[in-house]
């Protein structure tokens, strides 16, 4: 018997990572308006002419693919945070994903007083995660 490919779950995990770059846990500093930009970036952009002061609030724009996956992900968060803070360390942190991202579970779980995740159920959460994921996306592409 001839092996299939599972394309959907290819596209779930296309979808992940690409969440997983939008919402990448190091870019907080540069949405927090911490990362400056030189006075000569600045004229560059605005072709030698100083930009006028910013007047109001703009709401950073995000793509609404990565937004549908925030939004599956905090849905998750209400009912099982661990499972919530391991897909996001998975998929948003930086480094290996067995250890540096591992890591990084740990440190958001105790930030939201979880206790230590053991690397077992590590893994398990992200592949239940990825499941649930999985499950939701399948869910709104059939009622398309």
């Amino acid at each position: 018997m001839a092996h299939q490919v599972d394309t959907f779950g290819v596209y779930v995990r296309d979808r992940l990572e690409e969440w997983g770059r939008e919402f990448a846990l190091h870019r907080d500093c540069e949405y927090l308006g911490h990362r400056s930009k030189d006075m000569l970036q600045v004229l560059v952009e605005h072709r030698g002419e100083m930009p006028p002061k910013v007047v109001g609030f703009k709401p950073l724009e995000i793509p609404p693919m990565p937004q549908q996956i925030e939004d599956i992900v905090c849905d998750i968060a209400r009912y099982n945070l661990a499972r919530a803070v391991v897909l996001r360390a998975y998929y948003c942190g930086r480094g290996r994903r067995g250890v540096e991202r591992f890591e990084t579970a740990n440190e958001l779980a105790m930030g939201h007083g979880i206790p230590r995740i053991p690397r077992s159920r590590y893994y398990n959460e992200h592949d239940l995660g990825f499941a649930e994921v999985r499950g939701v996306l399948m869910g709104i592409s059939r009622a398309a």
